[in-house]
């Protein structure tokens, strides 16, 4: 196995545009280079070579990754081949120790891969019927689910399994555990069965996890997800960060939704700066890689129904501990972000965007309408609903400035706030004797 360390060195010695070049013909357009790109038909140049990121993308079937992946995908070789043709190139000796638990993350990124191309190959055989007409009943296009990398798990018990088994990978499937042991006799399952695949990826573009939709099937929940492993970690990882970060870049804002279709949704008519959790959880993980893509700003887009509020007393915790600045923006009772934006378009959207309120000024409005004017039952109630969020926000500057915010909305002192605020969290149920 390769070390992270050796494989950054090979990329960042590796120039990309030369690379390209030797089978795309390009062109410079500014800081970049444009060409046709390889990996689709296309009569108008679309396919872009940035030096300075390293990295290419394309506009139209939404191809993108480093200069390992382009090898990978233009000629077929697989990850490890391709790191170590271009190392040669580069004169690089990949010989050094290998530690187990880079050995380990390897084989996972490989099978990882490896799963990825067989999901999506599979949603656009016969097998994928089912999934392409899920797609469509949410407006999803053939080119947006190329763009995310969509895919299907046909329903057979052990079509992925044996396909790691005939490729010396059926160890690598278990650790990334895509594939699990039979509960009686041997060989191996797959994880995903009856599913439409939504590939989790590094914000670099490469698949990391997955998260399987149940469709035409009633065996089992109707979301499955990847379980965490040395490549994966859902409380630093956010869906379409990938698809998503350059706009962020741009706008300076990202836009928070919950579910991965949510998303998907949304970047199909052009907003293009969201990106989903990955669970219900919103960590300091999440802030820190939306702080890495540049965004000053975060706006949440919530059903504006009740799961909504809750959602946002749930998120709100670590975003003031985190001082990061936040608006929410709730939706018309009834849809959700996709519903909406298929209905609304771009323009809807953005004025949804546009016209969100402060965190915190939500918050107070929804907890406590009568502000002042609320009796002192509503007012402990308001406060009650609270603690779980203040008793994320530790001492210093911001929880001095948000008791003092609430005590200005309740009509109470900043002392008597903080006071009815200590939080306890409730005592750990004891285990009933058998």
């Amino acid at each position: 196995m390769i070390p992270e360390h050796k494989i950054q060195e090979v990329l960042d010695r590796v120039d990309i545009v030369t690379l390209v070049s030797r089978h795309v013909e390009l062109k410079k357009a500014g800081r970049e280079f444009k060409g046709r790109c390889p990996f689709h038909q296309e009569k108008t140049p679309s396919f872009y070579v940035v030096p300075e990121k390293r990295f290419y993308f394309c506009h139209g079937c939404r191809a993108s990754g480093d200069a390992v992946s382009f090898i990978q995908r233009y000629l077929g070789k697989t990850f490890q081949d391709a790191v170590r043709d271009l190392a040669q190139e580069v004169g690089i000796d990949l010989e050094a120790a290998q530690d187990p638990g880079l050995k380990e993350r390897q084989q996972i990124k490989e099978a990882t891969d490896f799963a990825a191309e067989h999901f999506r190959s599979q949603l656009w055989e016969d097998e994928g019927r089912a999934a392409r007409a899920y797609l469509a009943s949410r407006g999803v296009t053939d080119e947006v689910a190329q763009g995310f990398g969509l895919g299907w798990a046909p329903a057979q018990w052990s079509l992925l399994a044996d396909r790691f088994q005939k490729n010396g990978m059926l160890e690598w499937g278990l650790k990334a555990g895509l594939i699990t042991k039979r509960n009686s006799g041997e060989g191996c399952i797959d994880f995903f069965r009856s599913r439409l695949m939504v590939p989790i990826r590094a914000p670099e573009g490469r698949p990391i996890a997955f998260g399987g939709r149940l469709v035409a099937s009633e065996d089992g929940p109707k979301y499955l997800n990847s379980r965490e492993s040395r490549l994966y970690n859902k409380s630093e990882t956010l869906f379409g960060m990938d698809q998503a970060r350059d706009e962020i870049h741009k706008r300076k804002t990202a836009v928070l939704v919950e579910g991965y279709f949510d998303c998907i949704g949304l970047h199909q008519v052009g907003v293009r700066h969201a990106v989903a959790l990955c669970s219900t959880n919103l960590t300091a993980g999440h802030l820190q890689g939306l702080k890495r893509a540049e965004a000053r700003d975060l706006v949440l887009l919530l059903d504006g129904d009740s799961a909504g509020l809750a959602a946002v007393e749930r998120l709100a915790g670590p975003l003031l501990a985190a001082g990061a600045p936040t608006r929410v923006a709730l939706l018309p009772q009834g849809d959700d972000p996709d519903v909406f934006a298929r209905r609304e378009g771009t323009d809807g959207v953005e004025r949804l965007l546009e016209g969100a309120q402060p965190l915190t000024a939500y918050l107070f409005a929804t907890l406590l309408p009568a502000g002042r004017q609320a009796s002192f039952e509503e007012k402990m109630a308001a406060l009650e609903r609270l603690k779980p969020v203040t008793a994320q926000v530790p001492p210093g500057l911001t929880r001095s400035a948000l008791i003092s915010a609430l005590a200005g909305h309740f009509g109470w002192m900043p002392a008597q706030i903080e006071t009815s605020l200590q939080y306890k969290a409730p005592p750990t149920p004891k285990p009933i004797a058998p």
